[in-house]
């Protein structure tokens, strides 16, 4: 089954378009964003345009390179004195910036990214409303497949803020057994040719090929990388010839994720 990631996102849609409609005043969402960086412009466009199809208004708050750390740590802990509001960093910031402290100038009920350190810390004890939009896009998937989690061989691949922490946090609560590789494992099929499910975020394509993973596995692929002029994942497509589930780069989990993001910002301003 090759998932379909923008009809999921589409239906999620009206979902939300039908409930920021029930509520007397919509969320507003602040975007923070430094320099100039046309990746990061398009992904936002991307939000920009999904927060408008559900009547979310967006405001954007952008810094030249110059702005240092505390500086914008603080304009963003004065923003979220307001209310109704979430919040997001677009990232990646500049390297002159530490990004972590900026995260955790965003309190927890207004992250719907979950990219601050308190936000993961209650994520990882089972405290949160929400969840990370990457891991939360996985988690819709496998619902709507209806894939069974518990006692079977997850491997993550990649220890990222994005995919892989919070991914394998997320399988390790539904009971899978978690095993996380990164770039230091010398032979990742020793792994994946036993894994029930794979989870891949590292942005390397052809990471994974046909003859490294068994047949039935579920592949989730959510890196973004560029091959030969266009985007690509980590699996190659042929993967989804043995895959029971395979999530296709572009158009499988990223759109979904932007619709958790906004799923997310809407549990933590209901009125």
């Amino acid at each position: 089954m090759i998932i379909d990631g923008r009809q999921i996102a589409l239906e999620i849609k009206e979902e939300l378009k039908a409930e920021v409609a029930k509520r007397k005043t919509p969320p507003t969402l602040f975007v923070f964003m430094v320099g100039e960086n046309m990746v990061s412009e398009k992904f936002l466009g991307v939000k920009e345009r999904f927060a408008h199809d559900i009547g979310v208004p967006v405001l954007k708050k952008h810094f030249g390179d110059d702005v240092d750390t505390l500086h914008l740590a603080g304009e963003i802990a004065e923003t979220a004195k307001q209310s109704t509001r979430g919040i997001i960093v677009q990232l990646p910031l500049p390297s002159t910036i530490d990004t972590q402290h900026v995260l955790d100038a965003i309190p927890p009920h207004t992250d719907p990214d979950m990219l601050s350190s308190f936000s993961m810390e209650m994520f990882r004890d089972g405290r949160s409303k929400i969840v990370p939009p990457v891991t939360g896009a996985i988690a819709e998937i496998l619902q709507r497949e209806r894939v069974v989690i518990k006692d079977k061989n997850v491997v993550i691949i990649g220890k990222g803020r994005l995919v892989g922490a919070p991914a394998a946090v997320w399988f390790t609560h539904q009971g899978g057994n978690v095993t996380v590789l990164d770039s230091k494992t010398p032979d990742i099929s020793e792994y994946t040719q036993r894994a029930d499910i794979i989870v891949s975020g590292v942005g390397k394509a052809g990471l994974l090929i046909p003859e490294i993973i068994k047949d039935g596995v579920v592949i989730l692929d959510a890196a973004t990388s560029e091959a030969s002029g266009k985007l690509a994942g980590d699996a190659d497509p042929m993967c989804a010839e043995k895959a029971s589930v395979f999530t296709p780069v572009p158009g499988g989990i990223g759109p979904v994720t932007v619709a958790m993001l906004f799923k997310n910002l809407l549990v933590l301003t209901q009125e």
